[in-house]
């Protein structure tokens, strides 16, 4: 398990084993699918052979994909699009393997006779190369479907082992015009060229800026580097001294980079005409050879990993390098060594096997000033913890999924978002992939939840705990100190949701109520237009639903059965470039609807949206600006106005929650758009705070109206519910802030879960229900100006604490009689 420290979320990695056929096996490869959740894995026995599978996310093995052979599979490589696995064999044979039905296509026999060493597919899987031992280079070409399409288009022979080999995309020749023509005249090539998808992060359909053109280089043990192109034509290239280990295309500045088993690393800038010029050559530091395991990452940073104590990197872009290394304190041990690296571009994450079977991750952060100078960083996580000496790594699929290579077995290692929940005092906070540690604040007691299954989901009430493991629910009782099974079910959902013995969750268009054994007793029916219910959210009495079609909806659950209180809204309509739901939250009466949601192109938005379900209308807050729609509604003097507006500007919302029972009471945590955005000019230089709490009220009268804004206090990990008279958020064990003036309710470092009281309340945490809604109206009629209301309300917060203390007094003098 690893839990990263990010400004928004704990995560944690759930590990699945693959469900290998034989335990015997040693692997020897693995490599996912750059887009589908399938890794193919090589494994040999000098008993029985060699063998290659596939497998699913959580470690299924498809039991149809699966080859034998007398020998070892050298190299495994996924079409980038079509489920299509290209195998290589120590005796030269070559086939395709297609998933899901095991259809295995050789490629034809005596093109290769010795070990295959190069098996590469181009960008948009139009071509494979295959080369061996031997020398020999062949250019193949493939379908739509990802099938060979008649013989192979070229042949060479080298005379040398072949090592590497990659793919350069070149300038198209032809106009879209002409080959429209072509196409329509029935040439085959002309069509192929429209119908190709062109795989990675620029997509689309074909079109002349993406066409390959196809150039390859190609690499032999003797240093020679050749260029080979669509038609056949080899050309030498270039020479570098010992055996070609790696080649990396930088198509930013057209250069090739050569490094060769002794660690030499020179570049080439490549003119038009093919000739090659040697812009550079140093030699790297590390140690060579079979052990060195090394990955280019797209902005051509070279990481390498040689089973030494330290990685080591070199930025071609910026002429720099530098070690990155592990660090005791945060778990690893004295000496341990680095074996693999793999870099995960779309997390940004590099992640490292090591010597005693932990995987280390560094995320990468890039950081900008005002000048819009960058520099990364790497920051070292927690480990994750598995066994044995991890000898390969690898990202990959869309779901950015880590296989992982050790001396017994293959894990898949999944990231999740570790559940938590608060609710009537209780708040539940995923440890691990099967424990949950539970605190009661009105008891002051805290126990921990060790569950058979990974946990995805967790909901509390007063006298429960529900669990939900992606297949099967689980309802505990409470019962002093521990906690009793009273029912379970299974049930396959995108959401769940709690609200005292009624349990919510979803399929396609409805939403089920269910009671805690599982019976559907009503059904919430959505519309087609309207979408799947993807969220849920309860707060109070009511019940909030966002849709995979961006609408929304409310549901009041006084009554024995739910009852809608709007028809479902349509948010596509109101709120331009919304691309999806993030969070859908609902006030403690119902009335106001607030969201976080994602762009079109998949960044989260700067805003808070509020829908008022009584009046139709929508209204936000902008955390890039630092106003809302219509500016600061409250009075205020200029410079105290600019002042909030420079501190809340140039964010973006991460978790929104409505008081529990205040329903105008709001809070958002916000992170800076960089978090690292530091503001400078020439005569001073100040740190802008990483991540703040921001608390609103918003009423149909006023709209809304800034309350408050402060840093989320140090050492702890995220808002996780606003219950006035505290905040509670979660954090770290052993990492609570004992510096603060106001310390954790629970002070125990097992706790997940402390509270912190709001600006109004310190001193006042424990005062009466009176008292705080007293407390409440005087904060809210000076947010707004109102100081006639707010000296009455001040008054009566007086006569109220006056009449608990004359309380408190007669209660102590009729003990007294009574002793």
């Amino acid at each position: 398990m690893l839990i990263s420290g990010d400004v928004k979320v704990m995560a944690v990695y759930f590990d699945h084993r693959i469900d290998a056929p034989d335990s015997d096996r040693e692997t020897t490869l693995i490599t996912w699918h750059t887009a589908q959740p399938l890794l193919a894995v090589g494994s040999f026995s000098p008993a029985s052979g060699g063998c290659v599978d596939i497998y699913l996310q959580q470690g299924e093995r498809v039991e149809l994909c699966h080859v034998e052979r007398v020998c070892h599979a050298v190299l495994l490589r996924w079409h980038p699009t079509k489920p299509v696995l290209a195998v290589g064999w120590e005796t030269g044979e070559t086939l395709l393997l297609t998933h899901p039905h095991g259809e295995n296509t050789p490629l034809p026999n005596n093109t290769h006779t010795a070990c295959i060493t190069l098996l590469e597919w181009s960008c948009n899987g139009a071509r494979l190369v295959t080369g061996d031992q031997t020398g020999v280079l062949v250019v193949w070409k493939l379908d739509a479907r990802g099938r060979l399409n008649g013989t192979h288009i070229t042949k060479q022979t080298y005379n040398k082992p072949l090592t590497n080999c990659i793919f350069r995309p070149t300038p198209p020749t032809e106009d879209v015009a002409m080959l429209a023509k072509a196409a329509v005249s029935g040439d085959e090539e002309a069509l192929d060229k429209f119908n190709w998808k062109k795989s990675g992060k620029r997509g689309g359909v074909w079109s002349p800026g993406s066409q390959e053109g196809l150039i390859i280089y190609v690499s032999t043990t003797d240093g020679s580097v050749y260029s080979v192109d669509e038609h056949g034509r080899s050309v030498h290239l270039l020479t570098v001294e010992g055996n070609v280990q790696k080649l990396c295309y930088l198509e930013r500045r057209a250069v090739l980079a050569v490094v060769t088993d002794s660690l030499l690393l020179s570049q080439f800038s490549l003119d038009s005409e093919g000739g090659a010029q040697e812009l550079s050559k140093v030699k790297l530091s590390g140690r060579g050879g079979q052990s060195l395991d090394m990955v280019w990452t797209e902005t051509g940073l070279l990481i390498t990993a040689s089973g030494d104590q330290i990685i080591r990197l070199w930025d071609l872009e910026r002429d720099d390098n530098y070690v990155l290394s592990l660090d005791e304190k945060l778990g690893y041990e004295k000496g341990e060594l680095l074996n693999c690296v793999s870099f995960c571009s779309a997390k940004a994450v590099l992640a490292a096997g090591t010597s005693r079977g932990r995987v280390a991750m560094w995320q990468m952060v890039t950081l900008t000033n005002q000048k819009e100078e960058t520099k990364t960083q790497w920051r070292l996580q927690t480990p994750t913890e598995l066994e044995g000496n991890i000898t390969q790594l690898q990202w990959g699929s869309s779901l950015q999924l880590l296989a992982v290579c050790n001396s017994s077995t293959v894990l898949i290692l999944s990231e999740h978002v570790m559940s938590s929940h608060y609710n009537q005092q209780g708040a539940a906070m995923q440890l691990s992939p099967t424990q949950i540690s539970l605190t009661c604040f009105t008891s002051n007691t805290h126990f921990t939840l060790r569950t058979d299954t990974h946990v995805r989901a967790v909901q509390v009430t007063k006298d429960t705990v529900t669990v939900w493991d992606g297949r099967n629910v689980t309802v505990y009782e409470k019962s002093g100190q521990s906690l009793r099974s009273i029912a379970s079910f299974q049930c396959d959902s995108a959401a769940l949701a709690v609200h005292e013995e009624n349990i919510y969750t979803v399929e396609p268009n409805r939403v089920q109520v269910r009671t805690q054994q599982g019976t559907v007793k009503q059904l919430l029916v959505f519309t087609e237009a309207e979408g799947n219910p993807v969220i849920l959210s309860v707060c109070g009495l009511y019940l909030a639903v966002g849709t995979d079609t961006v609408h929304i909806r409310v549901f009041d659950l006084s009554r024995r059965e739910a009852k809608p209180l709007c028809n479902a809204k349509n948010m596509a309509e109101l709120i331009p470039d919304l691309g999806a739901l993030k969070s859908v939250k609902c006030n403690a009466n119902g009335s106001q609807l607030s969201m976080l949601i994602t762009q079109v192109n998949g960044r989260p938005a700067h805003k808070v949206y509020f829908y008022d379900v009584e009046m139709d209308t929508l209204s936000h807050f902008d955390f890039f600006t630092g106003r809302p729609f219509s500016g600061l509604s409250q009075p205020d003097d200029s410079h105290s106005a600019q002042h909030a507006e420079a501190e809340l500007a140039g964010r973006y919302p991460v978790s929104q929650f409505w008081d529990e029972s205040e329903p105008r009471l709001f809070v958002c945590e916000t992170v800076l758009v960089n978090s690292e955005y530091r503001i400078t000019n020439q005569s001073h230089a100040t740190d802008k705070v990483d991540v703040s709490v921001v608390t609103f009220f918003m009423t149909q009268e006023h709209g809304l109206l800034l309350h408050d804004s402060q840093p989320r206090p140090a050492a702890l990990q995220g808002l996780l519910a606003l219950d006035t008279p505290y905040y509670y958020y979660t954090c770290k064990p052993g990492q609570l802030d004992t510096t603060s003036p106001t310390p954790a309710a629970v002070p125990s470092s097992s706790h997940m879960v402390v509270r912190r009281a709001l600006r109004d309340f310190v001193g006042l945490e424990s005062c009466e229900k009176q008292t705080r809604d007293a407390m409440l109206n005087f904060s809210f009629y000076l947010t707004i100006g109102d100081m006639d209301e707010a000296f009455r309300a001040i008054k009566l917060i007086k006569r109220l604490e006056f009449q608990s203390k004359l309380n408190r007094s007669s209660s102590m003098t009729s003990l007294r009689e009574i002793t």
